[in-house]
């Protein structure tokens, strides 16, 4: 049973014959029917919606773990790395091939070679599939390991959660992305659910009985929390930097999509409102953001707890300093990706790095300019993460000190 029924109809041409005056400049209410009135401008919304969620769910989970347990290291931060990965993973396994426009998206071509006539696809995209059944299983092993291996779950309790990540899967595709599409694009069957809910009990399984028989393999994959005092690695720094990226560019297409869908931007000053829309959000994200907070960081590296310092002590660098290394550093960069061409913001991304590389403080090129340095929020604040384990003292039960034992100091009291 596969659910590619077309969740809109056509919509017909007006009869001339029958329409009013006004009929022609009547406009589809986007608080009613569909999302967004339908159409393209529903599907744009939601190209550039998916991934900026995903950016989104990235750095709060990213904020979330390094609060809790501080810098990752070891196994398991590989395994908080592979958690991230996952998840990533079963969100466009949820979405795909997500189409950029809706042009024969619904129309039912028999004369393309491999399409079925109860296919919503133009091409082969069946879901009872050997293909799309291993692929649902493999997608949902990870799921069980790290649920039993990393996060100590129990099955129960990682079955519910396998179960509920591919039923909420198979809604995505068989309504079409909340309807945001005029059809469900990609089939999905009870089989794959089921599939789903098995490779994450396997997973779970294989982390409980075969992983412990790995004869090098690490005592345990759950965190211990760390003071995160130590020079942050280039991987992290480049991590918050991806996260400024994604929540810049992605959250620039949402607005940019957003207003085309209510009609607040005309078609033909899109690219003109994209451009701007680009340079501003940069101006919020990069000059106005970081001043206004302790640390003096962006949203991206403050996901992954860095922070901006002066070189020789542990506060936060100067207003100014931060300003320049903006113009140097963020401000090239966004004018270079919105204008082009994008293949220069690469280099002064290099650039900037090729000192990083060789430092032991790990300091960019704008940072040596500046005078400021990126160290930990710990370093800043001297905050502990919140799973540290800290010695407290014993308290003193009643009648500590006192001793019966004859010729004690306490003896007559």
């Amino acid at each position: 049973m596969r659910y590619a029924v077309p969740l809109l109809g056509r919509r017909r041409a007006p009869d001339p014959s029958t329409a009013g005056p006004a009929s022609g400049d009547a406009r589809p209410n986007p608080l009613m029917g569909p999302p967004f009135g339908g159409g393209q401008a529903a599907i744009d919304v939601a190209v550039a919606a998916v991934p900026l969620l995903v950016v989104i769910g990235a750095a709060l989970y990213l904020r979330g773990q390094h609060r809790r347990y501080g810098r990752q290291h070891g196994w398991p931060g590989r395994l908080t790395t592979a958690a991230l990965a996952t998840g990533a993973c079963l969100a466009l396994y949820a979405v795909w091939p997500l189409p950029a426009n809706a042009d024969g998206l619904c129309a039912l071509d028999p004369s393309v070679a491999g399409a079925r006539p109860d296919s919503a696809l133009p091409w082969a995209a069946p879901a009872d599939t050997p293909r799309a059944m291993a692929l649902a299983f493999a997608l949902f092993l990870p799921v069980g390991v790290l649920a039993r291996w990393r996060f100590r779950r129990g099955w129960a309790l990682t079955l519910a959660l396998g179960t509920g990540l591919a039923a909420a899967a198979a809604l995505l595709r068989a309504t079409g992305l909340l309807g945001l599409y005029p059809c469900a694009y990609a089939d999905t069957s009870p089989a794959l659910v089921a599939l789903g809910a098995a490779g994450t009990l396997t997973g779970w399984l294989l982390a409980r009985w075969v992983l412990p028989l790995w004869p090098k393999g690490p005592a345990r994959g759950w965190p211990a929390a760390l003071p995160d005092r130590l020079v942050p690695d280039l991987g992290r720094r480049m991590t918050g930097a991806l996260l400024d990226l994604g929540l810049w560019w992605y959250g620039t297409a949402a607005l940019v999509a957003l207003l085309r869908a209510y009609e607040v931007v005309r078609p033909t000053a899109v690219d003109q409102v994209r451009v701007a829309a680009l340079l501003g959000c940069a101006a919020v994200f990069a000059l106005v953001l970081p001043h206004l907070r302790r640390d003096r960081a962006t949203l991206g590296a403050a996901a992954v707890h860095l922070a901006l310092t002066s070189p020789a002590a542990p506060r936060s660098a100067a207003r100014w300093r931060v300003l320049v290394r903006t113009l140097l550093l963020q401000v090239p960069v966004a004018l270079l990706l919105a204008l082009g061409p994008a293949w220069a913001a690469l280099a002064v991304a290099a650039l900037h790095g090729s000192t990083a590389v060789v430092r032991p403080d790990r300091a960019g090129l704008a940072d040596l300019v500046c005078g400021v340095r990126v160290r930990t929020r710990s370093v800043l604040d001297g905050g502990l993460p919140d799973r540290l384990v800290r010695y407290a003292a014993p308290a003193e039960y009643a009648g500590a000190g006192v001793s019966s034992t004859p010729g004690s100091p306490a003896a007559g009291r």
